[in-house]
């Protein structure tokens, strides 16, 4: 009966390691994602948060102009948006701002000439 708790407390142990790479998040890496950050860098600021850890309730440590600041959370959808690797020769168009505008299961993607709302990858 020993060796199976033991065993058993292995095998939790592992799993636990193994639960943020299972979710695609680093340890402390609170669910949803970053709102989308078009804004250029008009001047240089102090990095406010590191990693979510750092930031208050439901907010996460997002990528802002040219530092980092706690931010609301938005939802996120499963899967990863498509690379898209043209260059757009015309002014920037965003079809879409976060996942929650797109239907279904499609995500709002950028692409070579704004952000519009696509089928995600696998893997």
């Amino acid at each position: 009966m020993r060796i199976q708790s033991s065993l058993l407390l292995v095998v939790l142990l592992a799993l636990e390691t193994q639960l943020p790479v299972a979710l695609c998040r680093n340890k402390g890496e609170k669910s949803g994602g970053c709102p989308p950050d078009d804004g250029p860098c008009l001047q240089v600021t102090p990095d406010q948060c590191m990693n979510d850890r750092q930031c208050p309730s439901s907010m996460k440590c997002c990528s802002r102009a040219c530092f980092r600041q706690c931010v609301p959370r938005v939802a996120v959808k499963l899967g990863k948006c498509p690379l898209d690797q043209l260059h757009c020769l015309s002014p920037i168009k965003h079809m879409c701002n976060q996942d929650s505008n797109c239907s279904g299961k499609k995500r709002c993607c950028l692409s070579a000439c704004g952000r519009d709302c696509r089928d995600p990858s696998k893997g």
